[in-house]
């Protein structure tokens, strides 16, 4: 009786090795979500050719995906302005745009970058920033 558990128990411990072994051996894919986080600013240009304004004010906007997965369908945009489109954005991957306006000076300006994906994202709460100069 006892050589008959000292084999139950041999085979037990056998098989519990194995399902380790194996499964240690294959590689966790990234988990299917990003963290898109979109950012911009605004700066002061000179005069734009055939424009009678004295400036321009250049609105710079990006999105960087901060997840660990590929971020499909992105966009990036300015609330009411220019748009750009990126079929996919691997890890640490940015997408950027950027708007010129004519301005009389350098007055203050505040505008929307908003970004947006087709994949997961844990933290939708940063997919906007407001830029400013």
């Amino acid at each position: 009786m006892n050589m008959r558990t000292t084999g139950a128990l041999g085979l037990a411990i056998a098989g519990v090795a194995t399902m380790l072994s194996a499964g240690t051996a294959a590689a966790d894919p990234a988990p299917p979500y990003v963290d898109l986080q979109a950012f911009g600013y605004v700066s002061c240009g000179g005069p734009l050719p055939d424009r009678p304004e004295s400036n321009s004010l250049i609105d710079h906007g990006w999105v960087t995906n901060h997840g660990p997965g590929t971020a499909y369908d992105v966009r990036v945009w300015f609330n009411g302005g220019v748009s750009r489109s990126a079929g996919m954005l691997a890890p640490g991957e940015s997408l950027q745009i950027e708007q010129v306006v004519p301005s009389w000076g350098c007055p203050f300006r505040a505008i929307s970058v908003k970004s947006s994906t087709s994949t997961y994202d844990i933290n939708s709460g940063n997919n906007w920033w407001v830029a400013r100069n």
